[in-house]
């Protein structure tokens, strides 16, 4: 009697493969695995602030690996629970899933993974450094810097100027966006780790401790992130009126139960985040109707996409091309009049708006609250630090200061930007503190140098709906946006097709040969040999399904 030979996978032609997960996720018998750790990165990853390694946290979800999945994550962002609320997810924007039928919904899968995290304790680190670092402010670069030391064994404390932890994440973004519980649990994990806070003390120059104070302390290293905490004014007649209002103060005051009461209608000068934070905030706080108003075209104002329909979706007037020209009022501001911009930049792109003058407009306003930028109050470092055009200035790959053991990172450094960045920053600035202690060179293989994969999957991937997250009507300030839940944030994560990782014959005796890798490979790098038998009878080739 003749033994018939089995038909097994020979090969992947690993030249052809793009690591978009459809052999492994085709197989029923489980034979394929993909390698995410490759020399080039995904999209994705690449347009990442932090470098965040999408590609492989999704892999791992994709396989089970929850737990791993989620440790992976904060490998580069410990607060996913934040940013997968805050986080303007430009990585979207580069995810090659569009090409198919829409990016991975990567910012839902982070909160998801964040929020599974949120409230378990984290590993005591194995070691325990002698030296202490102090941190001078618990924004969101604080906390990652004391992150990531306290992870290395380091002692940390953090010292805020404001009444709790958590700087501009607390005191600067709504609690409809971000809650207080959610702040607060990532603040209990930093306390888990060992680090103190210290909160209603200022750190610098003529402030609750000083530099000379924080040596006698013992502390080793500072870094430094206060945060933009004060707004830019505007400078025009009439801004010192009852009932104007400033955007970074204003937000403040809402969220340390100091909100003004509005009623009639409120006018909101800016076109950025915080503008709109300002203008959703107002109408919760009895605005019977908030126009927001900015010197940008609709298509060029500064605030994320994203936050512009929330702002629409709260009924919020948007009325570009204007810039304020004077507040009016008799003691207590009654309207402001507004001229019609005609550009905001120059030809070298610098902020110079032009007007027309002869083109005005009334609105009239019970409150005005101007948005138009922040900056960060530097005066207590400035003796020591190097300040520049209002920032201070660091080495880009270290973040060291001009003072040998000060290091900086955050909006006080880059200018107001994401959570993201800050948190990255203040990843880099723990790694640099680390090397310093240590004796090792700050700058040795800091710099990730990996290229974008170019060839991408996309061509003959299956289509697959992308899950959205629900969100509710505005109620208060009560978080109105809910996450996935376990079937959904899977599903979602089934959806990314892990760019540029390589797939693997993992497990080949458990292969039957049913030759669905094959022939279902988007870019034929997948050979069944040692030879090709009649494909066995499915419901697939018995209906035409190839």
């Amino acid at each position: 009697m003749q033994t018939r030979r089995k038909a097994v996978i020979n090969s992947i032609d690993v030249s052809k493969c793009t690591g978009c997960g459809t052999c492994f996720k085709t197989c029923g018998l489980d034979v394929f695995r993909l390698d995410t750790e490759q020399p080039v990165l995904s999209p994705c990853m690449a347009k990442c602030p932090a470098g965040t390694d999408m590609r492989a946290y999704n892999y791992l979800m994709q396989v089970g690996k929850i737990d791993e999945a989620a440790a992976k994550l904060r490998e580069r962002n410990p607060f996913p629970a934040i940013t997968g609320r805050v986080c303007p997810h430009q990585c979207e924007s580069e995810c090659s899933r569009a090409k198919v039928d829409g990016a991975v919904n990567i910012n839902a899968i982070e909160q998801y993974l964040g929020d599974r995290t949120l409230n378990v304790p984290p590993a005591k680190p194995r070691i325990r450094h002698a030296q202490k670092v102090a941190v001078a402010g618990s924004g969101p670069a604080g906390l990652s810097c004391a992150w990531f030391l306290a992870r290395k064994g380091y002692q940390v404390k953090v010292f805020e100027a404001l009444p709790e932890p958590g700087g501009m994440l607390r005191y600067g973004i709504p609690a409809y966006r971000l809650p207080d519980s959610v702040v607060d649990a990532q603040v209990e994990q930093l306390r888990a780790l060992g680090v103190e806070f210290q909160c209603g003390t200022r750190v610098g120059k003529g402030c609750d401790v000083g530099f000379d104070d924080l040596a006698e302390l013992g502390f080793k290293a500072l870094f430094v992130a206060p945060g933009n905490g004060v707004s830019r004014r505007a400078g025009i007649a009439g801004e010192e009126l009852t009932g104007v209002f400033h955007g970074v103060e204003f937000l403040r005051d809402v969220r340390m139960g100091r909100a003004p009461r509005l009623s009639g209608r409120a006018v909101v000068i800016g076109g950025g985040d915080v503008a709109v934070d300002a203008a959703i905030t107002a109408k919760l706080l009895g605005a019977d109707h908030v126009d927001m108003i900015c010197l940008e075209q609709a298509e060029e104002m500064p605030a994320f996409p994203h936050n512009i329909e929330d702002a629409k979706a709260a009924g919020i007037g948007i009325h570009p091309g204007w810039g304020p020209l004077r507040v009016e009022g008799d003691g207590k501001a009654s309207g402001i009049m507004v001229r019609r911009c005609l550009s905001v930049f120059d030809s070298n792109h610098r902020f110079a708006p032009t007007f027309d003058d002869a083109e005005t407009r009334l609105f009239e306003a019970h409150a005005i609250i101007f948005a138009i930028g922040q900056s960060a109050d530097l005066d207590p470092f400035a003796e020591r630090l190097t300040v520049e055009r209002g920032r201070i200035a660091v080495d880009s790959v270290t973040f060291e200061t001009s003072f040998w053991n000060i290091f900086a990172a955050g909006d006080a450094v880059t200018g107001p930007s994401s959570v993201i960045s800050a948190i990255a920053g203040g990843r880099e600035a723990a790694i640099s503190i680390d090397r310093l202690l240590s004796g090792a060179h700050m700058h040795s293989e800091r710099e990730e140098n990996r290229p974008v994969a170019e060839k991408l999957p996309g061509e003959g991937v299956r289509p697959a709906p992308r899950h959205e997250r629900q969100c509710g009507a505005l109620s208060g300030f009560a978080e109105c946006r809910v996450g996935l839940d376990d079937i959904d944030a899977l599903d979602e994560s089934m959806r990314c097709m892990t760019c540029g990782a390589k797939a693997r014959v993992t497990f080949r005796d458990d292969c039957m040969t049913c030759f669905f890798c094959e022939l279902r490979c988007p870019s034929e790098a997948i050979d069944v040999h040692p030879f090709k038998e009649r494909l066995p009878y499915t419901l697939e080739t018995n209906f035409g399904g190839f």
